[in-house]
């Protein structure tokens, strides 16, 4: 047995003496009971400051306590997770302030360690259980009046004894809880509580070192962007980006382990249930560790430069030093080709060469030599691409660089489309990368997506070179290939068991990254789900069990990434109806089917909190959210303007950005922002994801998105900040994961068992 593991379990064995010898208080803060006991003594009232490190202030709208800085450090040792967290706080008063502090913890956290700086009593922190936590929290909520604090009901609470901070000082104070990780399956997951309210506090930075003596296959956020440092087979490390630290809500990790051979892919499913048609919605991860090189399937790679007249100077530079640096990383025995286009075509060979060392120096000479001149023959440079041999057993791929519009050739957008979807007989993926603004974005956009690729953009500023390692460093070496994936119940084919699969034709699957498949399924019985492929040594599956019964509204983010990804692909249908006429006039009145596309964007985005540049103005002041004709026009307006008269200019790199980046969505980070024709990225504080509701605000009223579009929505019921009704309601709202939408200033209006209740918060 590990040491932590050990540790923990002989702290239990404690915690169960000393309550058998009737000391119930003592201990509770050696462990945290399944059942609560007794409310908590006197000796333990809280101190006139209660700082809770999520909000970012101490609670109380009046306190002069402020937190400057949170910093979490997390480590995981295969089951056993330690989270450090280390809270800056400054006092502004002229007094020196006495403080508590108040943490939201997972059930089975054990605190570990609570320090401060200076001279006091020794320090001590215990973790109260739900029941006893919810009659501390109650009394904390009644004397504070502070809606914030309201999301928070319903976790285990670490309550500090009392701390001193001098004044107009500063103080850093030290926590330490630990937990021991349920499996289920190969995936452990582990939580760190966060509020979900937008502009609670400082960003946190987050730093995550894993070590598992199984081997690891990934390991992932759904809820935050994270910086892979280091990845081994055992281990990674990871950091919070600067969008992850300000990022709201709880982080979540998924620690997937992987079984059987050395290099072996693993998968896991997360639920969410739908309580009104049943059934409900999946996200399955499929993941690759780090591949030794007999599990690889070979690549074989084609090359394609645009060398016109336009890219002359840095940008022909940089695109041969990134081709160079490409061949490099590739192994030996793998083939490549490198086609170079303006207003003809040229290759290096007829068909891609096996790598050695002397295929490397000529290849090496032939991009040095290339200059440029002419126009720009996209057309002939992919039709060339897509006739390249392909040896058996390989994996076809092209990084296809280009910096301009077609203007040799055939140049119609429909012509160069119906190429990449009819003539890709060797099924190439088409990687395509545009340099600048003065490409066709949504053809670029359909090249690859009809061949399971994605599209890059690298904008004035960016390094090519480094964005182009970017790019190839997702595709080595590859570990999975033409996947599948598919149901089956009780060992026979079971289809019907799920639907809207996104994205609806799979990627391959590379070693050390990771699948994010997201849909629907039908039925509330068990069904198996299974990714089927080809590896390096034949047809692999990936299988998982679905238990409906297992689906959990915690997993809120599931159907938010669904319907972030089904939006992108409901946009860019419309997007592409601008290849043939990019002049049209969209009208949802003439119709029908625009009607309902546009019906079914707005109707995903009001309902799952989905921030996009089309449906902006729900997050606008004045949003007339009874007003449904209203929106959809708008929405409709924006489509037009933009997603299908709009192909090229940075207007439309933009949109390329975001629809790349939506289609694939694996972090809620990315449906709550997007890149706008300036390309800064823009959020709005407009918008509310909270537990399982989202709700957009106009005024100083925040509506629950499944309730926008009823025309004259009636109030059924309107329940008052701290009344009897209030406290009911807020338990009710705990036990559907939805208690952090009444934590919002001003008025609420949320659909409940029915009803439309109007929550007043104002006045607090």
């Amino acid at each position: 047995m590990p040491s932590r593991i050990a540790h923990i379990v002989a702290r239990s064995l404690a915690a169960f003496a000393v309550a058998v010898a009737g000391d119930v208080a003592a201990a509770q803060s050696l462990v945290t009971p399944g059942i609560p006991t007794t409310p908590p003594p006197a000796a333990w009232a809280p101190p006139p400051r209660i700082i809770v490190p999520q909000l970012g202030r101490a609670a109380g709208a009046a306190s002069l306590l402020a937190v400057t800085d949170v910093s979490a450090n997390v480590e995981i040792r295969d089951q056993v997770a330690t989270t450090t967290l280390e809270i800056g706080l400054v006092n502004r008063s002229p007094a020196a302030q006495e403080a508590t502090l108040l943490v939201p913890v997972p059930s089975a956290a054990t605190v570990m360690g609570f320090s401060f700086e200076g001279p006091a009593k020794e320090p001590t922190a215990r973790v109260l259980g739900r029941n006893e936590a919810r009659l501390e929290y109650d009394s904390i909520v009644a004397r504070e009046r502070d809606p914030a604090l309201l999301e928070w009901a319903g976790w285990n609470l670490v309550r500090t004894s009392v701390f001193p901070v001098a004044a107009g000082g500063t103080q850093r104070i030290r926590l330490v809880w630990e937990e021991l990780l349920t499996p289920i399956g190969d995936r452990l997951d582990y939580v760190l509580p966060r509020s979900d309210i937008v502009g609670a506090g400082p960003a946190w930075r987050v730093h995550v070192d894993v070590k598992s003596s199984a081997t690891l296959a990934a390991v992932y956020s759904p809820t935050h962007e994270l910086r892979t440092l280091s990845r081994s087979t055992n281990g990674a490390t990871l950091e919070a980006s600067d969008r992850g630290a300000t990022s709201t809500g709880a982080l979540r990790l998924a620690i997937v382990r992987a079984g059987g051979r050395p290099g072996e892919a693993a998968a896991t499913v997360m639920t969410y249930p739908d309580p009104v048609n049943g059934g409900g919605w999946f996200l399955m991860l499929a993941a690759a560790p780090v591949l030794p090189r007999e599990n690889a399937l070979p690549r074989d790679l084609v090359l394609v430069l645009d060398r016109s007249g336009s890219m002359s100077g840095a940008p022909l530079e940089q695109a041969k030093a990134a081709t160079l640096r490409i061949i490099d990383g590739l192994r030996d025995g793998e083939r490549v080709n490198v086609i170079d286009f303006s207003n003809g075509v040229s290759r290096f060979a007829d068909a891609p060469v096996a790598l050695d060392a002397t295929t490397r120096a000529r290849l090496a000479a032939h991009v040095a030599a290339l200059a440029p001149s002419g126009g720009t023959n996209i057309h002939d440079a992919l039709l060339e691409a897509l006739r390249q041999p392909v040896a058996a057993g390989s994996v076809p791929l092209c990084l296809f660089v280009t910096d301009g519009l077609p203007t040799i050739g055939r140049t119609l957008e429909r012509d160069i489309r119906a190429l990449a979807e009819k003539g890709n007989a060797s099924q190439r993926r088409v990687f395509t990368i545009g340099l600048g603004p003065d490409v066709n974005v949504p053809l670029l956009d359909r090249i690859a997506d009809a061949s399971r690729a994605l599209a890059t953009y690298v904008t004035p500023g960016d390094d090519l070179t480094q964005r182009v390692a970017e790019v190839v460093e997702r595709l080595g070496p590859p570990a999975l290939t033409e996947l599948a994936l598919v149901a089956t119940e009780n060992g026979v084919s079971a289809p019907n068991r799920i639907a809207d699969l996104q994205p609806g034709v799979l990627p391959d699957l590379f070693g050390g990254s990771t699948l994010v498949i997201c849909g629907q399924y039908r039925g509330n019985a068990p069904f198996t789900l299974a990714a089927e492929g080809r590896a390096a040594d034949g047809k692999r599956r990936l299988t998982v069990q679905v238990d409906p019964k297992a689906a959990s509204v915690t997993n809120a983010f599931v159907p938010r990434l669904w319907a972030s990804r089904r939006i992108a692909q409901l946009v860019d249908g419309i997007r592409q109806l601008g290849a043939d006429q990019p002049k049209t006039s969209l009208s949802i009145d003439a119709d029908p089917r625009l009607r309902e596309l546009v019906g079914e964007i707005v109707r995903l985005a009001t309902t799952w909190g989905i921030l996009t540049e089309y449906t902006s103005m729900l997050a606008l002041e004045g949003s007339r959210f009874n007003d449904w004709r209203a929106l959809e026009t708008a929405c409709a307006d924006s489509l037009n303007g933009r997603a299908v008269q709009t192909r090229s200019g940075y207007a439309a790199v933009n949109q390329g950005m975001n629809w790349n980046r939506q289609k694939v969505e694996s972090t809620l980070a990315g449906t709550k922002a997007y890149v706008d024709a300036s390309l800064a990225q823009v959020e709005s504080s407009n918008l509310a994801q909270c537990g399982t509701a989202n709700l957009w605000r106009s005024g100083q009223r925040w509506t629950e998105g499944s309730i926008a579009g009823d025309v004259n929505p009636v109030i059924d019921e309107v329940v008052i900040f701290g009344s009897d009704r209030h406290r009911q309601l807020l338990w009710e709202l705990v036990e559907e994961n939805r208690q952090s939408a009444i934590a919002l200033d001003g008025e609420i209006l949320i659909r409940h068992r029915g009803k439309n209740i109007l929550v007043r918060n104002d006045g607090c």
